[in-house]
């Protein structure tokens, strides 16, 4: 009898590589993305400022398409292909969704897009001899094509189970889609190991559009962690050309923009492209202590749980970390992480591109755990998940019933004013998930299944209940809590007072409002902030004022009169009011 020896420390058998049921894997993708989907307004301030872009975008001509505009001021960053995406599901399904659920279509897109790259990505590299786990003296071990179909299921999972990536998921931001053509190149490197140009062609058009989507800035970084895992992949006779036609993918795909801005008014290309070198400028910096500081404090709950088993993979692995499987995703999360450290200002949305690369390394960290460690994992899975559900539960009922009343007053703090809840349907659905992951806890509990996948799968069914959970007992209540919907529409009620009848379309001058602000007002309440290529004598002044602040208490130099002052009574410490020039 003989086997091979490896250096893999992988041992799974072939009763643990037993396939994850496709179906349930499709069901369990559909309602992770399904829930929170339907049924509010924008939510974040990215969240709202990316719609207002892809609604402009909608609406406008081909200067708004390829010059990029935001509620009277130039959208002058990152990049505008997320956008488009966006906009054209608004012309496609925004008059049967509604447009911000039709700009929600690009998020459903980009999922599906990061789920089939990670796991046909992951699939390429775990079928690779050497990722394969050790041979057992007597047979029994996995059969390659079983393991990689495994580990492949486990990085979906595993995706679907990271904490700061629930909410982020259901934004329409540049970011997923970051996510998304990150998880394409890394799918694109892997599949070069029996392709190289294929591969490598690949590779480089979803880095390209990964810099259409989040900046060129954010491209660079990815084409160097890119070509760097390029190495580990293609054969040296081919790598030349690989790393070559990667580089040149990657280049020519995100000159197309630039280019196709020649179509647009030479003065409102060049006011556009003076803003967005300016962004360029002041979104490279070199880290600094803080932001060294921020990244393992903020990192550390928002890619939860893939930091330990990233570290693990990288520590059990060590004596095969140049080989393909560990190498291509170590390499592109370090050009991830660098981006990160050197893009200003530091923000959690730069964390989510570097997810994809973490999965896959986390996943071969998963294949090398002690059982032991895996029964852990499942426990604490089980614990935390329950714990949560059990406190959502505890505060719905206290919103309702009054009681205990520190709980229900809690609630009722964020929310005044609002005495709506959840519908028949929405009470059915979040029962019948509590119950489905009781079902699911005793059927690790009462069976003890061998599966590798086991663990994963209740870490990503736990944050789908939990969101599921969230979003239909207290999805009203968070849409009442974060909407600028009523406040818009006061807005424009009080401007149309205001002015007088029959008087020409007034634009209003924005002082202190974000671009998740003046996207809200302008859809909600058709407030006219102009255009920054044609500058308006605005006779009105919108100004955002937080009473926790006194820096922006001061208005522009002029004669304002103030015409109305309102807030939302969910943002006390919040105020919006209108100001008239000159008194008149």
């Amino acid at each position: 009898m003989s086997f091979t020896a490896r250096l893999s420390p992988a041992r799974v058998s072939a009763k643990a590589a037993v396939a994850f049921p496709r179906w349930a894997l499709v069901v369990l993708l559909v309602i992770y993305i399904a829930a929170g989907l339907f049924g509010r307004d924008p939510w974040g301030s990215e969240d709202a400022a990316a719609f207002g872009v892809m609604w402009s975008m909608a609406r406008g001509d081909l200067s708004a398409w390829l010059l990029p505009v935001l509620a009277g001021e130039w959208y002058a960053q990152e990049g505008p292909l997320a956008f488009w995406v966006g906009a054209l599901f608004i012309q496609l399904l925004g008059d049967w969704l509604g447009a911000p659920l039709a700009a929600r279509m690009s998020t459903v897109l980009s999922f599906a897009l990061t789920t089939t790259a990670l796991w046909y990505g992951t699939y390429a590299l775990a079928r690779r001899d050497a990722a394969q786990p050790v041979t057992f003296a007597f047979g029994g071990e996995a059969a390659p094509r079983d393991y990689g179909r495994m580990l492949a299921d486990i990085a979906v999972l595993l995706l679907l189970g990271t904490v700061g990536l629930v909410l982020r998921m259901h934004e329409t931001s540049a970011e997923t889609a970051a996510l998304a053509w990150t998880a394409v190149a890394l799918f694109g490197i892997a599949w070069s190991q029996d392709r190289p140009m294929a591969g490598a062609w690949i590779a480089g058009i979803a880095i390209g559009a990964a810099a259409l989507s989040r900046g060129p800035w954010f491209g660079a970084w990815v084409l160097a962690g890119g070509l760097v895992a390029l190495r580990f992949t293609v054969p040296t006779p081919n790598r030349i050309a690989a790393l070559s036609a990667s580089a040149a993918a990657a280049m020519g795909v995100f000159a197309l923009w630039p280019l196709a801005t020649l179509l647009a008014p030479e003065s409102a290309r060049s006011l556009y492209w003076t803003a967005y070198l300016g962004w360029l400028e002041r979104s490279m910096a070199l880290p600094s202590l803080g932001d060294l500081g921020w990244v393992p404090k903020n990192g550390a709950w928002f890619t939860w749980p893939l930091w330990p088993l990233v570290f693990w993979a990288i520590y059990a692995w060590r004596h095969l970390l140049p080989t393909a499987h560990i190498a291509v995703p170590l390499a592109l999360a370090g050009a991830l992480l660098l981006a990160l450290l050197c893009t200003h200002p530091v923000n959690n949305g730069l964390l989510v591109p570097l997810v994809g690369p973490l999965v896959v390394l986390a996943t071969f960290g998963a294949a090398s755990l002690k059982r032991s460690l895996d029964d852990l994992i499942d426990w604490f899975a089980i614990a935390t998940f329950s714990l949560f559900a059990l406190a959502t539960w505890a505060y719905f009922v206290a919103w309702h019933a009054g009681a205990p009343r520190a709980m229900a007053t809690s609630v009722r703090r964020l929310i005044p004013g609002f005495d709506g809840g959840p519908g028949v349907l929405e009470l059915l659905l979040a029962g019948a998930a509590t119950l489905l992951w009781l079902v699911l806890i005793g059927w690790r509990l009462l069976r003890r299944p061998p599966m590798l996948w086991t663990g994963p799968l209740l870490g990503a069914c736990g944050l789908t209940m939990l969101w599921l959970l969230v979003t239909t007992l207290f999805l009203a209540a968070v849409n009442y809590n974060r909407t600028y919907r009523p406040l818009a529409e006061q807005v424009t009620h009080e401007i149309r007072r205001h002015v007088a009848s029959g008087a020409a379309p007034t634009c209003v001058r924005p002082l202190r409002l974000n671009a998740g602000h003046r996207a809200m007002f302008e859809y909600f309440g058709g407030v006219d902030f102009g255009h920054p290529a044609r500058p308006q004598d605005c006779k009105l002044l919108l100004q955002r004022d937080s009473r926790r602040s006194v820096l922006d208490d001061g208005l522009p130099p002029g004669d304002w009169r103030l015409l109305w002052t309102g807030s939302w009574p969910a943002r006390p410490d919040e105020v919006i009011r209108l100001y008239r020039h000159g008194g008149g």
